[in-house]
């Protein structure tokens, strides 16, 4: 029987999105390929290496059309945010199935996703582009005022994201952000071709949630949302804690934000695969920060499959290869996961990894920086994660803290 290849376009970051829908295609029967540039088959699940720069993106159409040539490839996916676009537009030259090039890049360029909605009249926070920070700071304040965000059009993890609070200290954290630009870890996967432009926001009060959706076509399914429990710190924004389902969430809430995750995916024609899309919940109701055409980062994929038995990974590899997908939630145990940040450079140990293991309630404990290792990053990499389930949302949290506050790296 002739083999049936699914390729993925780059492998991912952790240890759970490297290795998880790897197996999960080879279970299914499919044999896996991985292009990358320098791709290491750490955990042997690759059968076949595609060795090429993604972001260089004639080169990878002809390397990745030629291997087609030599195999029966019946799907291209990736859950990476740096391959959507290439991902995208491979799937429509080799005819196979995926989102549209369109919806792809306008997911993956915040200031065309503000443009386009704003169009659609999706009541969003105040917004301008400018490759001038210097020179635009009268237009700033005058447009948008303080708080305002500053951040990179195309980048993701919170990167190069900053928060000016006066006139005063603007200058100063634009020439922090700047910089922080230049060595931020993502440049090691995507080239900043956007390097001169910045998306200026209106800072909005509230607390962070994500909705973690499965697009088939029309048919778009809530597998769960996440509330981002803690206030995240800045500079940077880090992302410490996700908690589903939330205990600030009203079923009326819900509803609403639902209705509005359907109407902004429908105004970009967004009809194919996974969508993190991520809002604030504002006094005045659901305000969007930005659609991502991906499972959302860290261990959102395991939180949604331990708390509603959705296993988004397998859906994605489904809709790749033409199968259609069913989702129904029928349960919500209340599931946390959280990150403990390593500081940038060389990680000389860790330690409370014992002590956290042996408390109830963890589900699991995932080293993704260890000992020796060097930090790519401006200020913290993801260290450790930690997932945990208990009767309450809120005791889930609190077990992720206590796990999070007894690692400490050094």
């Amino acid at each position: 029987m002739e083999e049936k290849v699914v390729i993925f376009v780059q492998s991912g970051g952790g240890k759970s999105v490297k290795t998880i829908p790897l197996q999960l295609a080879k279970d299914m029967g499919y044999k896996v390929a991985v292009a990358e540039k320098n791709f290491k088959n750490e955990y042997g699940l690759a059968d076949y290496s595609i060795s090429v720069d993604t972001e260089n993106i004639d080169l990878l159409i002809t390397e990745v059309v030629d291997f087609s040539t030599k195999h029966n490839v019946i799907g291209i996916l990736t859950f990476t945010e740096f391959a959507v676009e290439q991902t995208a537009l491979l799937a429509q030259i080799l005819g196979l199935p995926g989102l549209s090039v369109k919806a792809a890049r306008i997911a993956r360029n915040k200031y065309l996703t503000r443009v386009l909605l704003e169009k659609h009249g999706i009541d969003q926070n105040k917004f301008m582009c400018t490759n001038d920070l210097y020179g635009s700071k009268e237009k700033i304040e005058r447009e948008i005022g303080y708080p305002v965000i500053i951040k990179p059009l195309k980048f993701a993890g919170s990167c190069a994201v900053t928060k000016v609070e006066s006139p005063e200290e603007f200058e100063s954290f634009v020439n922090k952000v700047k910089a922080d630009r230049k060595l931020a870890p993502m440049n090691v996967w995507s080239e900043d071709n956007l390097s001169e432009l910045w998306l200026c926001e209106e800072y909005l009060e509230g607390y962070e949630i994500s909705v973690e959706c499965i697009v088939d076509k029309e048919k778009k399914y809530i597998a769960a949302i996440h509330d981002k429990m803690a206030p995240m710190k800045q500079p940077p924004f880090l992302e410490e804690y996700f908690v589903t389902p939330s205990p600030r969430i009203t079923a009326e809430l819900e509803e609403k934000i639902i209705s509005m995750t359907g109407n902004i995916l429908d105004c970009m024609d967004y009809d194919f695969g996974l969508a993190h899309v991520e809002f604030r919940i504002t006094e005045d109701g659901p305000r969007l920060i930005e659609v991502n055409a991906r499972l959302g980062g860290i261990l959102v994929g395991k939180s949604v499959e331990n708390s509603t038995g959705v296993n988004m990974f397998e859906s994605l590899i489904k809709l790749a290869t033409g199968q259609e997908v069913s989702v129904s939630v029928n349960t919500r145990v209340p599931t946390a996961f959280g990150v403990v940040y390593a500081r940038a450079g060389v990680v000389a140990g860790v330690e409370g990894m014992e002590e956290a293991e042996k408390m109830q309630g963890i589900k699991l404990l995932e080293q993704w920086i260890k000992p020796g290792d060097t930090v790519m990053a401006t200020e913290v990499g993801y260290g450790t994660v930690v997932l945990a389930e208990a009767e309450s949302s809120e005791k889930a949290y609190e077990i992720v803290d206590s796990a999070i506050k007894s690692i400490r790296y050094y």
